[in-house]
């Protein structure tokens, strides 16, 4: 494990530095004060840029997958997706089971900017922690980095996922708290489940690319 956390630690540079960055913040200003100082800073361009931005876990993993499929194998799709899915497991559970009273910021939407109406997003106000998003997006990045050649890619696949777990919080659909639990559960197991997946030897078919680049 020690080997692996090394070998991806431009990932993880970047998980440290968000889940430093906001537990200070929450702690500072706490909770709702650091929703309502995230919400001052708005734009038609920022609004357009986080809605988008928070749908790429609703259909690019579904690409992902697939492209790992067939230019890594299907070793690498399967364990991906099974990672995926656990990590959205355990977030759900802790949604409906633990913490099914934790309301959203769109629960109190007199104190809150909420995004125009005209992007016709689904307003939720329940269910808020963890983040889903965030658990997904911070899953699907470091799972990417995880079986990547190249490491540098961490930094950039941790800034996407800091981007789409940040868009949560100005679409006012989490507090900061919640992305920061999401981005954790994300981080941190995809982690512990590459380490035992990886020893699982499914054959040869299941490391051959179905798609050879070289």
């Amino acid at each position: 494990m020690k080997e692996l956390i090394k070998k991806n630690s431009s990932f993880l540079s970047i998980y440290l530095a968000f889940a430093v960055f906001v537990g200070i913040f929450i702690s500072f200003y706490g909770k709702q004060e650091a929703q309502l100082l995230a919400n001052q800073y708005y734009s038609p361009f920022f609004d357009a840029f986080f809605f988008y931005s928070t749908q790429i876990v609703e259909w690019f993993s579904v690409i992902v997958i697939i492209g790992i499929l067939l230019f890594k194998g299907p070793k690498y799709a399967i364990n991906g997706l099974i990672i995926y899915g656990l990590t959205a497991l355990i977030t759900r559970s802790l949604k409906i089971y633990i913490f099914s009273e934790a309301t959203r910021p769109t629960f109190f939407n007199t104190i809150y900017r909420l995004i125009p109406e005209e992007f016709g997003m689904i307003q939720l106000s329940s269910n808020s922690f963890p983040s889903g998003h965030t658990t997904a997006s911070f899953t699907l990045f470091c799972y990417l980095t995880l079986i990547s050649a190249n490491k540098k890619l961490g930094y950039l696949f941790g800034i996407i996922a800091v981007i789409i777990g940040y868009s949560r919080v100005y679409l006012s659909q989490h507090f900061f708290e919640d992305v920061l639990a999401g981005a954790t559960i994300g981080t941190l197991f995809t982690f512990i489940f590459y380490y035992f997946f990886e020893k699982i030897n499914y054959g040869n078919w299941a490391y051959k690319p179905i798609i050879k680049l070289k």
